[in-house]
């Protein structure tokens, strides 16, 4: 592997063999847990998940909405994200003030955070408060609407307006709405950000949210996990009378993704900002979440930089004083997902050399594949990473989350898990046939961040 010695210092992987392969063991026994759960569905279309701890005196409810920033009508972005918050302020019969107080003297907490694909809510309760915390969760849901008020709305507004501002006056602030413009036509719900467009603020009105809540937050379109110390036949009961009678809305599902792939071609673009260093981004378009490859692609960002030994780490990093900080990972959402290659250097670093040795690595790959040292160092890590949150069973990461999600990608609760396993058998020839299919000059947006005037050191389109 000549082509390899240039990037990787083999002395220091071969030492590392014994000690990858004591880990590996340990690991893949660790790849067999399951977490237990017991399933069902109200007649509204309510998916309930119950998944019984004792090992603490909590319950913990993961709510989730197909009501991401996807969602968000045609020119009126950033409606979920405002939705999404909106649902912190209270419910009809638990104002504002009954939920402070519930964090102060119960320790409750309730938080929520909107994303491409969804709305999580993730709320942890001492175990004593079961039928509390179900009333709250359903009454959220049933009166979703009635958390809209005018101060609120205007207050939300007004953040939203200082927050583009902010990214305006910051360094690179602006530059992942700038890459989203590029990858996705006009059109595609994944073309702005969470937080929407800045020109789209001004359009918004109260009866906008008003109509996504109730469009979006209903039992048809929803997952709830619940987690805990708790009688599993209590609990279904209270579920059906505090949730039963809610109307059930519309599903709202993305219908015929397609799993063909097709190259985007190469573009490219500088980037010129008040910044103090150069910055390298390569994305390469990939697959939806749950694909076939999308578990290969992950390992292979674990190859290339999952730890201080990886093959840029070695290649790049370690040896180049130019070099301040490499990233490298597989981002999937519901329908796509983009592979990033991001890299810092000096300001007297130039661009174009870098690209080149990237671009090369990544041929390497694909022709040359990787040794066995590195596929099990990269499914270690992805075994850290995947089973270390889960020590806990509430909160975001936990493992009510990660039942939750999997119902709502997949209508499996432990579609994660088979994903995970998924990883732990991939090989050297699954990173060959992934790196020469997506991660090639063919399929690729190439962006240069250079400070103020520095053009000559970006990569030339």
């Amino acid at each position: 592997m000549e082509t390899r010695r240039y990037f990787v210092q083999m002395k220091t992987r071969m030492t590392l063999t014994l000690l990858l392969l004591l880990c590996s063991a340990a690991l893949l026994r660790a790849q067999e847990y399951r977490p237990t759960y017991d399933l069902f569905t109200l007649e509204n279309g309510l998916t309930v998940i119950l998944h019984g701890d004792s090992t603490l005196p909590l319950l913990s409810m993961n709510m989730a909405y197909r009501a991401g920033s996807s969602r968000d009508p045609a020119g009126k972005t950033g409606i979920a994200n405002i939705a999404g918050e909106m649902l912190l302020t209270g419910t009809k019969r638990v104002p504002r003030e009954e939920l402070l107080r519930l964090r102060e003297t119960e320790g409750v907490s309730i938080q929520a955070q909107t994303s491409v694909d969804w709305l999580n809510i993730a709320s942890v309760f001492p175990a004593g408060m079961l039928e509390d915390a179900i009333r709250i969760e359903a009454d959220r849901m049933k009166n979703a609407e009635e958390s809209v008020s005018m101060e609120i709305f205007n207050a939300m507004t007004g953040a939203l307006k200082r927050e583009h501002a902010r990214r305006q006056k910051k360094a690179l602030g602006t530059l992942m709405q700038q890459i989203y413009h590029e990858l996705y036509a006009e059109g595609h719900p994944y073309r702005h950000s969470t937080i929407g467009e800045e020109g789209d603020i001004d359009t918004l009105a109260i009866d906008d949210v008003r109509r996504f809540m109730q469009s979006f937050y209903t039992p048809s379109n929803a997952s709830l996990t619940i987690s805990g110390d708790f009688d599993a036949a209590a609990v279904r009961e209270l579920v059906k009378n505090h949730f039963g009678d809610i109307p059930a809305g519309r599903p709202s599902r993305w219908k015929n993704i397609p799993d063909t792939f097709q190259p985007i071609g190469q573009g490219a673009f500088i980037r010129e900002d008040r910044m103090e260093f150069n910055q390298l981004h390569l994305i390469f378009p990939t697959v939806r979440y749950g694909h076939t490859d999308d578990a290969v692609l992950h390992i292979l960002a674990n190859v290339l930089n999952g730890s201080a030994h990886a093959v840029l780490q070695q290649g790049m990093v370690s040896v180049n004083p130019a070099v301040l900080r490499a990233e490298v990972y597989q981002s999937t959402h519901e329908i796509g997902g983009n592979f990033w290659i991001s890299i810092t250097v000096t300001p007297e670093a130039k661009l174009q050399p870098l690209y080149g040795q990237i671009m090369q690595l990544l041929e390497s790959l694909a022709s040359e594949g990787v040794t066995e040292e590195e596929i099990i160092a990269a499914r270690n890590k992805a075994a850290m990473d995947f089973y270390t949150p889960q020590e806990a069973f509430y909160g975001f990461g936990g493992r009510g989350d990660l039942l939750n999600l999997g119902m709502m990608y997949g209508d499996d609760p432990l579609l994660l898990y088979e994903l995970y396993d998924h990883q732990q058998t991939v090989t050297s020839a699954d990173i060959q046939r992934v790196a020469s299919r997506y991660l090639i000059k063919d399929n690729q947006l190439v962006v240069s961040a250079v400070p103020m005037g520095k053009r000559p050191y970006a990569v030339q389109p």
